[in-house]
């Protein structure tokens, strides 16, 4: 009876345990792919952002052409004397998006009071 533990009970201990180990290690492993998972999954289920949406993205007129769990894809036009002249497409990832100014213009209110 001296002071090492038994073999049994490290491996029943370590056997309890082992799982946990392997989520641990499977979580830091594909971290980039459940982040991209997670933010296409806030992306789809919040209304802010649908496909034929127009934006401006980072001072750019634009529009998004395409929303998917893994990344959002824009067009980007360049506007001259109020025509499109030319664009590009922009494909950003849904973990990046967050670092991107984009705004939604309103459609035109009505402002006035009118008749009260």
């Amino acid at each position: 009876m001296g002071g090492v533990p038994e073999a049994p009970m490290v491996e029943q201990f370590l056997g309890e345990y082992v799982w946990i180990l392997l989520v641990g290690f499977t979580a830091l492993i594909f971290k980039s792919t459940i982040e991209s998972i997670i933010a296409g999954l806030f992306v789809f289920l919040s209304n802010d952002y649908n496909e034929d949406d127009v934006v401006i993205v980072n001072g750019d007129m634009g529009r998004i052409v395409r929303v998917s769990p893994w990344s959002t894809t824009f067009y980007i036009y360049e506007v001259f004397e109020g025509r499109i002249i030319g664009g590009r497409k922009l494909v950003v990832a849904n973990t990046e998006l967050k670092t991107l100014r984009i705004v939604k213009p309103l459609s035109k209110l009505d402002l006035s009071e009118g008749d009260k």
